[in-house]
């Protein structure tokens, strides 16, 4: 059994390409099942974030090309398209990938702390569907304990900046303060909420909210406190008259289509008097038409522009990613110490069942030419067998142990000095042919 992974982040794929590959937490389930169908692993999870689309399996070495056609059948996307995105880690480069993803440092803002709880997210799904068992929930189950590590050891997230407050650092570029100026939310989600946050800390002079269910945009509105005049939630079907009165447009919904058209920026911006219009697109996939950024005094960001606000994050943290990378080396052998003894595990038992048949089977044919023993006898007899059998087999044991928590050929050596393999096959030959007769 190998440990795949095979993704795309916002390394590697734009967001044009990275959208394609979004998949809905109602999709999720559908997802992993044709996954383990189509690909013949054993365990598999889908980690589905706004900068990355990955899949961690377990299965047959040959399960490993059977992934990428998948993904390219799922999304009806061209396989031979999307080889130059993609990368494949294998075992321990698996995990290490994963607990850096954990720990913030694989993210486009660095130390970001929504990832965490998107990973929490990733493995509960995939246990929902049984999709996972005891290596891909090990591994998992690590790697949060490694982003916890990383943001209590390490300084990695303090005054952590999310997507969000990037966005809002963006605006501010542009625009300076944003007292005076009015701020249109299209969505209501966690995304939308924490940016909700940090315009209210940045003195946003008023905020309408947009969501397909009022209910949750008057909550998200309720947020800003204070001047009820301040912040408004609107009926999602207005708000695309309603974009005459915004200066920043901040998207983040969790639609599988565009919800704002260039045509309707057009109307606004006619309506406007080319007063300049601010959208920062943070959704994948993306809410606004990528055409808008054609449209005279339409300023157009998506989430692979906010890198200039991510190249600051970087410099004032980069100096905690070293004792990141530190405590990732150390939980990443741990895992491998964890990983390679699985390997052990059933030729340990192997060996403990075949010395105990053994024994039982000479014992008895012991006892059977010696019929004047007692009951008590006898029983010293058996034990005596079990005594030795045990202590016999006790140095192979261990060393077992040893040799799977390094990963070494010992495994496989003592597999085969003791052929159990094939006393396996013998014991299961046995079996059948004890069935037959009943």
């Amino acid at each position: 059994m190998q440990l795949f992974l095979l993704g795309l982040n916002h390394k590697t794929a734009p967001v044009e390409v990275r959208e394609q590959l979004s998949l809905a937490p109602s999709q999720l389930p559908r997802a992993l099942s044709g996954l383990r169908e189509a690909s013949g692993v054993r365990e598999a999870a889908i980690l589905s974030t706004c900068n990355r689309a990955e899949i961690y399996a377990v299965g047959p070495t040959e399960a490993g090309p059977r992934l990428e056609q998948f993904l390219s059948n799922f999304h009806h996307l061209n396989a031979q398209g999307m080889k130059g995105y993609l990368y494949r880690r294998h075992d321990a480069d698996s995990a290490r990938h994963l607990f850096r993803v954990s720990c913030g440092i694989d993210s486009l803002v660095l130390g970001e702390s929504e990832i965490l709880g998107q990973v929490k997210t990733a493995v509960e799904a995939a246990r929902s569907q049984g999709a996972i068992s005891n290596v891909l929930d090990e591994l998992f189950r690590r790697a949060i304990a490694c982003g916890k590590r990383a943001r209590t050891e390490t300084a990695i997230g303090r005054g952590t900046l999310n997507v969000g407050a990037a966005a809002v650092d963006l605006a501010r570029q542009i625009f300076g303060p944003l007292q005076g100026h009015t701020v249109m939310i299209l969505g209501a989600g966690k995304m939308s909420a924490r940016t909700a946050q940090h315009l209210m800390a940045s003195g946003a002079h008023r905020v309408i909210v947009a969501n397909r269910t009022f209910e949750r945009a008057r909550e998200l509105a309720q947020t800003f406190g204070g001047d009820p005049a301040g912040a408004e939630a609107i009926r999602w079907e207005e708000f695309p008259q309603r974009l005459i009165e915004a200066d920043i447009v901040i998207a983040s919904t969790r639609a599988p289509h565009l919800v704002l058209t260039a045509e309707q920026v057009a109307a606004a911006m006619k309506a406007r008097r080319h007063r300049p219009l601010f959208l920062v697109d943070i959704a994948v996939p993306r809410d606004i038409d990528p055409a808008a950024h054609q449209i005279d005094d339409v300023y157009l960001y998506d989430i692979d522009d906010l890198q200039s606000v991510v190249n600051t994050n970087l410099a004032q943290r980069g100096g905690e990613i070293a004792r990141v990378e530190s405590i990732i080396e150390g939980e990443v052998a741990a895992w491998g110490q964890w990983y390679n003894a699985l390997e052990a595990q059933p030729v340990m038992a192997a060996l403990a069942q075949q010395a105990a048949r053994i024994s039982q089977s000479e014992v008895e044919a012991a006892l059977s030419r010696l019929p004047d023993l007692t009951p008590q006898q006898q029983e010293i007899i058996r034990g005596l067998g079990r005594s030795v059998s045990r202590k016999l087999i006790h140095a192979p044991l261990r060393h077992l142990r040893e040799a799977g928590a390094t990963g070494s050929g010992d495994v496989e050596i003592l597999r085969r000095a003791f052929d159990l393999d094939a006393r396996n096959r013998e014991s299961n030959d046995q079996a059948e042919k004890a069935g037959a007769a009943n």
